[in-house]
């Protein structure tokens, strides 16, 4: 790494690289300048900026032409392989950017606003001409997300409570989710800020479909049997859940950002008792995926590494 002050080396041209092989290729400066069109002042230039960023001469020149000294033949493969893999990146970027490529993705609405729109919003920037479809999967179930992966009917399923070790798919874990309580403005804090399963029973809960079939109701159940009773409200409108508590509906819970400006909003927020954040994955068939697929798969991982 350079120091405060100091001016990085130039980085080598990829045209001084083609240029050092056309040369290798014809024999001579001459030779080389004339097959690409170019002239030979050009070409010379080229290979000396070059011999400067390598460190010495690559080609002894004479009457004969320009033959390779040591550091020249050395150079010849790792020459050849930059190129080839300037050209992979070229007609990778190409794939994604041309025609409409397409990315058709399985999530339920609890998971729509986060992290599915904020993926798909990233990768959106990166391949502008993306079309995307997003569909409820079918089933009762929040692991029925995968059943459109496993069908061939959908990309990437994005889905909590993620199964393992289920053959032919490829699993990318994403952030957990921190859970919170929203209730409607008014209701007294909880002791310590963690509510308790008499809470809920006393507020009553808007839940999603799908709602039993999670980890959090299984949690919910444990340290309050009578759970089932505390339901005062089912929707599949995920993103007026909020709307829900403020509006004195009912309890809602939400992940810890949407908790948070809920808050604002005045309404009472709080932890449930012992309650683990909510486990999510994006999860694909292996080995099976589009260059958009993978794309996706790799800026999920890459999401993943800068929050975990």
């Amino acid at each position: 790494m350079s120091n405060f002050g100091e001016s990085a080396p130039p980085r080598i041209d990829p045209r001084q690289l083609q240029d050092f092989l056309a040369v290798v290729e014809h024999g001579s400066i001459t030779a080389a300048a004339a097959n690409q069109f170019t002239g030979t002042s050009s070409v010379s230039q080229s290979i000396a900026r070059l011999e400067r960023r390598v460190g010495g001469r690559l080609f002894n020149r004479g009457r004969a032409g320009a033959t390779l000294t040591a550091r020249g033949r050395n150079l010849i493969d790792p020459a050849r392989e930059a190129l080839a893999a300037l050209d992979r990146l070229v007609v990778e970027r190409e794939f994604l950017l041309s025609a409409v490529p397409h990315l058709s993705v399985a999530t339920t609405a609890s998971l729509a606003d986060d992290p599915t729109a904020v993926l798909l919003g990233a990768l959106r920037s990166e391949v502008p001409n993306l079309r995307i479809t997003i569909s409820v999967p079918p089933g009762s179930s929040v692991a029925d997300a995968i059943h459109p992966v496993m069908a061939g009917t959908a990309d990437v399923a994005i889905m909590e409570s993620p199964p393992t070790g289920v053959p032919g798919t490829r699993m990318v874990r994403l952030p957990d989710h921190k859970l919170r309580l929203v209730c409607p403005p008014g209701t007294p804090p909880p002791v310590g800020g963690v509510f308790i399963g008499e809470d809920l029973m006393r507020i009553g809960l808007v839940v999603a479909p799908r709602f039993e079939t999670s980890d959090v109701y299984r949690h919910l159940r444990s340290i309050e049997p009578r759970i089932d009773h505390a339901f005062v409200m089912r929707s599949q409108h995920r993103d007026a859940f909020a709307d829900f508590a403020y509006e004195g509906i009912g309890a809602v819970i939400l992940e810890l950002s949407s908790a948070e400006r809920a808050s604002e909003r005045g309404c009472t927020v709080g932890e449930i008792l012992e309650l683990p954040p909510r486990k999510i994955a994006a999860v694909a068939k292996d080995g099976q995926n589009t260059q958009v697929v993978e794309h996706f798969l790799r800026l999920c991982a890459e999401q993943s590494a800068r929050k975990l």
